[in-house]
């Protein structure tokens, strides 16, 4: 069994080595730039950050093997006010392909709605590259309760009389608890903390009875809860034992989570928006660079690529959309 295996392995890294080989003569002649902004909307030091510096030598590598040529990447952190300062600096550049950057989900769609912005809409202003960092949310329950069954039918029976705390305003774990309130028909007092952590403290001393948060969080609370569901169409690989909302429930719920995914300037050159989309996907099927992802709390899915990526942005503003009126409702937009 073991020979059959690492004859498995050789075969398929021949044929990875074959396949970047045949990839590098058809972008050999694409002109690609000597430099690369790559902007991150938010401060250095943070999570979006950190998987940028990650990922941006195996990014090098990958478009130095298919191409011939090794651009220089050069981080430019812009942050402010919730990543739009940061997308706005992305939107007004030269459309050339020398400017990439992160968009983080839901929060570009959430500001989008709430105000003008000058990259809206950013489901055309932005080209997907490519996307294989989520992080989904988890609704978590403490013993304040017997389980999510009784959390169900407490907010349902008697509107506002159960506490959810969450990341928030205007995050995507707040859009979180509106899609659970929107497909359930139920109605929960929602509490929002100025950051995860507090959130988690909320928790854990049950000055909440609820929580909503993405994987990291649930594996920093978990010892506290009665109770767990994800809110996406499978499970997760980081946290395997936690059922889907609708394996709970019998409802379906996927919206929310942190999604964290690569983009370009629509009127970009298509050949070069073509080399990243392939740099990309190479990159991310990197087994040292999931090693080094994983390391640092990066949380990894398979990648989507190119036209998958945009069919997420898409749903995510959709999302936004359906349930922006109970944004409203709580006096969170206008």
């Amino acid at each position: 069994m073991r020979i059959i295996k690492s004859v498995a392995a050789a075969a398929a890294a021949t044929a990875f080595v074959c396949a970047g080989a045949a990839q590098a003569q058809e972008f050999k002649d694409v002109k690609v730039p000597q430099t690369i902004n790559v902007v991150v909307a938010y401060s250095a030091g943070g999570s979006s950050d950190v998987l940028v510096r990650t990922a941006l030598p195996y990014f090098e590598q990958a478009i130095q093997e298919l191409s011939g040529q090794k651009p220089n990447m050069i981080v430019k952190n812009v942050p402010g006010a919730g990543g739009e300062v940061g997308w706005a600096t992305m939107a007004r550049a030269e459309p050339d392909g020398s400017t990439i950057g992160i968009i983080n989900l839901p929060s570009i769609a959430i500001i989008q709605a709430s105000r003008k912005v000058p990259y809206a809409p950013y489901t055309e202003t932005f080209v997907p590259i490519g996307v294989d960092v989520i992080d989904p949310n988890v609704i978590t329950v403490n013993d304040q309760y017997k389980g999510l069954k009784e959390v169900m039918e407490q907010a349902k029976k008697e509107p506002g009389s159960v506490t959810i705390g969450s990341d928030g305003p205007l995050s995507d774990d707040h859009l979180g608890v509106y899609a659970i309130q929107d497909a359930t028909d139920t109605k929960f007092a929602f509490i929002p903390y100025n950051g995860s952590a507090p959130a988690n403290r909320a928790f854990l001393s049950k000055e909440v009875g609820v929580s909503v948060g993405n994987v990291i969080d649930y594996m920093q609370t978990k010892d506290s809860s009665v109770d767990a569901a994800i809110l996406a169409d499978e499970r997760y690989a980081m946290i395997p034992d936690v059922p889907t909302f609708k394996e709970k429930t019998g409802m379906d719920v996927t919206t929310g989570g942190s999604t964290r995914g690569w983009v370009t300037l629509k009127g970009a050159p298509e050949k070069l928006v073509e080399l990243y989309r392939a740099a990309f996907q190479r990159f991310a099927q990197n087994p040292k660079w999931q090693e080094d992802a994983k390391k640092r709390n990066v949380t990894l899915v398979e990648p989507k690529v190119g036209d998958e990526f945009g069919a997420i942005m898409k749903r995510t503003s959709d999302d936004v959309d359906r349930l922006l009126e109970y944004f409203k409702q709580g006096g969170y937009l206008k």
